[in-house]
């Protein structure tokens, strides 16, 4: 077979990869973005792993305007300016390609998906198949005999499109793709199209006439209501089916490269590479691989399958020997509580590893007690230590089984989440292989389709001990490869004595789950829903109309153009109705307040009061949160399926939903919660005098802040005062603007900048202690908490204003939030020791950011009043007191 042609749309992957990290923003050691660059090799690696093409070529977009400009002017002329420093990350692109030796092509006058269509019909001409790589919906209609297009998921992956992938996209056939472009527009390119008609429509018209010119051939037997929309929009119509086809017959330079790929010359590329600071490129680029263009994978066959017991034993022999091993369970399903294990992974070796099923095709399987229990004494044994991915996962289904795993564990997930905590999930087994191992990983996916309800017992055994063997050897090797970097950055202390105990104790938590009374979540239903239903009547009342107070659209009319008020941002739509906007609007007109009122109502009823009785595991008769270890990026837990930590705390409403959760029966809950913690770990890091003297003494802290900024005596202080000292002493740490306090406040942007200004200069140790964390984050790229966790802060060096100004806000957030967070999870790790060495049956139940709510029997109560009070203030030592909160309650809503 010919080897096809990949043509890859550059210019399309650059702005991709530019926006796709526009929230978490890359720079090299000069200061300067890069992260089109990193984003761009990135996916070219990619593909050029999963593809190995020998013929490739990336085509860019001209650099002068095209003909499309000459026969419509105000051709994209809706877009935004690209931003200069994607403008500059093209040329190092450019530059790097032409070092590895990647054929690059650009004709000016025309655009990349000219050139695309281009170099498809010739590669058709010469019976070459050609593969196009773009997300562009223009580039679809060159999909025919020989032509298919590659487009990225946006996990990563590709996906190829054909004819019929194209026709169950969008309901049209590629041949097709210009006339229905053609009638619904291109808002991006600024195609008109024809007004009002949409998708559903355009693929409605096409499908019974054929082609646009078909369309307006036949006029007399189009509905009226179409015929009005299409009639006066003919010009524009063929205009933009003019502008939206492709150029197939571009002139092509006569010093275009040759498309023949050979290896690549990394050697020319690493200076490149190393001035833009491209460090995980380097990595991935000189792994050993034949071409230097493919990451190496396992060969076939490497690893062994596990039918006999002395086979077992044997295994299990060379992993005490060895003091640790790398274990993973396969399972049908991915709910821990209902799951059956399909097969169990025990690696002891690199490069090596066994499969033991369970429940296999074409294979005598040892009997699942049989194993279970044998594996169960090792699985036991405290001496050794057990490498895992996700270990939580392995850890809940295993106790189900009736073991308990409790060696010391070393977690590949959390280890690599510690060393880069910004990493923004992307912690998975596959991504880490590939990111520290360079080696790619055999994905589920390539064993079984997406939708399908095989599990991997019904897939061939070979096949199946390939891939999950390979998940506990890629573990083991990732141990052996993040220990001497958790060593060497501070960190292995707080990844064994902190992370690790609480991660056993998260799985614990969500094993235990928490009781709930569904009857009171439906009568608190049905009251919210009777109250919903008000509140629209006030609602349509005030407006003199009924309208969809859900519908964006319609809300913007009601505001700004029947009641006249003032828009506050505008969005692409209109004019933005969301919270923020709202929140203003409410000064001036009762509407807006009704609205929030009504919104905040019905999430509140969706998230929690009609979604948690249907969450109720029916074996259980309780509630399963998961708790997310490597959620967030300062080392707060944070809580899905459901969030149990964003439930209302203060409000009236949130204390209805908390009375439903309900401790087992002859117990009660006790909280346990730190008294402004925060604020205290600011007292004691920055070391400032009035500060921490106030909670030495048990000053009101937002008293005193209050008569520092307003100039009065604490006792004079007023409530509302009060309550802005409150309000400045936590926005200082979550960086508020001026203008956000002076919203909050209805005070002038100047008062609030006055009071803020006021706060720094009174509280002189917390300004300096600020200067210095920012300071130490330029100067090192992180910073750290009290134990030593680290945030990397890619913008802390950034020459965009804004930019630079959310990194010190993250940087100052992330040193006080972080320190909070590991005191937390060393008093979850305390206190769990204490109730498992006295045999108690009080247990953790949820962790809600600063406080612990544990589900006590009433004979322990006296004593875990004392003792969890004990242990928490006594977690950490600090210049200052850490206070604790201890309620009981027969409900959750009881407590506060």
């Amino acid at each position: 077979m010919t080897t096809p042609l990949v043509l890859i749309d550059g210019y399309g992957i650059i702005y991709q990869s530019y926006f796709a990290f526009i929230n978490r923003p890359l720079y090299n050691p000069q200061g300067k973005n890069s992260q089109a660059v990193f984003g761009f090799l990135r996916t070219l690696l990619e593909l050029l792993r999963e593809r190995r093409p020998m013929q490739a070529a990336v085509i860019m977009d001209s650099k002068t305007k095209t003909f499309r400009h000459d026969v419509y002017p105000a051709y994209k002329a809706h877009r935004d300016e690209t931003p200069p420093e994607l403008h500059d990350q093209v040329d190092v692109i450019e530059e790097i390609l032409s070092a590895l030796g990647v054929p690059a092509l650009r004709v000016n006058g025309y655009e990349a998906d000219d050139l695309l269509a281009t170099l498809a019909a010739r590669a058709q001409a010469a019976h070459i198949p050609c593969v196009i790589v773009s997300k562009d919906k223009d580039i679809l209609q060159l999909v025919g005999k020989g032509v298919t297009v590659l487009r990225q998921h946006k996990g990563g992956g590709f996906e190829e499109w054909d004819r019929e992938a194209v026709f169950k996209a969008l309901g049209v056939w590629p041949e097709q793709v210009v006339d229905y472009l053609a009638l619904i527009g291109d808002q991006s390119d600024n195609i008109p199209g024809v007004p009002g008609i949409g998708p559903k429509t355009a693929v409605k018209l096409l499908s019974e006439f054929g082609s646009l010119e078909r369309i307006y051939d036949s006029l007399e037997t189009v509905s009226d209501t179409h015929k009005k929309k299409l009639v006066p929009a003919k010009t524009q119509a063929f205009l933009s089916k003019r502008l939206v086809t492709l150029e197939s017959r571009v002139p092509l330079p006569d010093d275009a490269p040759s498309f023949s790929l050979g290896p690549l010359q990394v050697s020319h590329a690493v200076p490149l590479l190393e001035r833009e600071g491209m460090t995980t490129i380097i990595k991935d680029l000189t792994a050993d691989s034949a071409s230097g263009a493919v990451l190496a994978g396992a060969p076939p066959n490497r690893y062994r399958t596990v039918t006999e017991k002395a086979a077992l034993d044997d295994l299990i022999q060379a992993a005490r020997a060895k003091g640790s091993f790398a274990f993973d369970t396969e399972t049908d399903g991915v709910d821990e509580l209902s799951a059956h294990v399909v097969g169990i992974s025990l690696a002891v070796e690199p490069e090596s590893g066994a499969y033991i099923p369970l429940q296999a095709v074409g294979v005598a399987c040892l009997d699942e007690k049989l194993v279970i229990g044998t594996l169960k004494p090792l699985l036991e044994d405290p001496s050794l230590t057990l490498i895992g991915q996700n270990i939580k996962f392995d850890y809940k289904v295993m106790k189900r089984y009736g073991v308990t795993i409790a060696t010391s564990l070393f977690d590949t997930m959390i280890a690599a989440w510690l060393l880069d905590s910004a990493g923004m999930g992307a912690y998975n087994l596959d991504t880490l292989a590939e990111k520290h191992l360079s080696y790619r990983t055999i994905r589920y996916s390539d064993l079984i389709e997406k939708g399908s309800e095989q599990n991997l017992s019904h897939i061939d055994i070979t096949r199946v001990t390939d891939y999950a063997a390979e998940d506990a050897d890629i573990a083991l090797r990732l141990a052996a490869c993040f220990t001497p970097l958790l060593k060497k950055n501070g960190l292995l202390g707080l990844f064994q004595e902190v992370e690790m105990p609480v991660l056993r104790i998260l799985a614990e938590m969500e094993l235990a789950g928490i009781r709930i009374l569904p009857a009171a979540l439906h009568t608190l239903g049905a009251t919210l829903s009777e109250r919903l239903a008000t509140l629209e009547e006030q609602i349509h009342q005030s407006a003199g109309k009924t309208f969809n107070i859900n519908s964006p659209k319609q809300l913007q009319e009601i505001l700004f153009v029947d009641r006249k008020l003032t828009p506050v941002k505008k969005i692409k739509t209109g004019f933005s109705t969301d919270n923020q906007v709202l929140e203003i609007l409410a000064q001036e007109d009762e509407i807006p307040g009704l609205i929030l009122e009504h919104r905040s109502l019905a999430k509140l009823k969706s998230t929690y009061i009609d979604t948690l009785p249907a969450l109720v595991n029916p074996r259980t008769g309780r509630i399963h949160t998961r708790f997310l270890q490597t959620g967030t990026a300062t080392g707060r837990l944070s809580s899905k399926d459901p969030n149990l930590q964003n439930i209302p705390v203060r409000e009236e409403l949130g204390r209805e939903i908390r009375r439903a959760f309900v401790p087992a029966p002859d117990c009660l809950f006790l909280s346990a919660d730190y008294s402004q913690i925060e604020l205290v770990v600011l007292a004691h890091l920055s070391r400032d005098p009035l500060l921490a003297n106030a909670f030495s003494t048990g000053l009101d802290v937002h008293a005193l802040t209050a008569s520092l900024i307003f100039h009065r005596p604490v006792d004079a202080v007023t409530p509302e005062e009060r309550r802005m000292g409150k309000t400045v002493n936590f926005g200082v740490m979550y960086g508020m603007s001026p203008f956000r306090l002076a919203r909050d406040f209805k005070i002038s942007k100047k008062e609030a900048t006055t009071f803020i200004d006021e706060y720094f200069n009174r509280y002189t140790g917390v300004r300096e202690f600020k200067e210095r964390v920012i300071a130490e984050a330029e100067k090192n790229g992180f910073v750290t908490t009290l134990l030593g966790r680290r945030r990397i802060i890619p913008a802390i060096s950034s020459p965009n204003r804004m930019e630079k100004s959310g990194a010190d806000r993250i940087a100052f957030n992330t040193t006080i939030q972080g320190s909070a967070a590991d005191i937390v999870k060393c008093a979850m790790r305390d206190i769990d020791r204490f109730l498992n060495h006295g045999e108690y049956t009080s247990r953790l139940l949820l962790q809600v950011h600063d406080e612990l709510i544990l589900e006590v029997p009433e004979k322990e109560l006296s004593l875990m009043q004392k003792e969890v009070a004990r242990l928490m203030e006594s977690a950490a030592t600090l210049t200052v007191p850490l206070k604790v909160n201890v309620e009981t309650g027969e409900s959750w809503g009881m407590i506060h």
